[in-house]
């Protein structure tokens, strides 16, 4: 499945708002009611009212419809970047370097 970064960056005073829906978000993710096939990886929190998260998903549709669920205030904050493991390398990936190896040698 697809990987996605969400890169969250939010005002200071809107700290307690965003705090509950992530607290809704993670209760959904926790009780194993969120949506087949979204899965949360890892959440980094920054220091300056925001955080990165990775999800495996089926596609940036459900993740964006997964946050819009639980809170109308984050989506508003986060942007959802397509991104590929390369270490350790998956099959994803590898497939993907021998894609770019196929279009360099057949350009002229």
């Amino acid at each position: 499945m697809p990987l996605f970064i969400a890169v969250h960056k939010w005002k200071p005073e809107l700290q307690v708002t965003i705090m509950k829906e992530m607290i809704a978000g993670f209760t959904e993710l926790l009780q194993g009611t969120a949506p087949k096939g979204v899965e949360l990886c890892f959440t980094w929190q920054r220091a300056d009212y925001g955080a990165f998260c990775l999800w495996n998903v089926p596609n940036k549709e459900a993740l964006e419809s997964f946050f819009k669920k639980f809170g109308p205030t984050m989506p508003k904050y986060t942007e959802f970047i397509p991104v590929l493991q390369v270490y350790p390398p998956t099959p994803e990936y590898v497939l993907s370097l021998f894609q770019n190896i196929i279009d360099l040698s057949t350009k002229k």
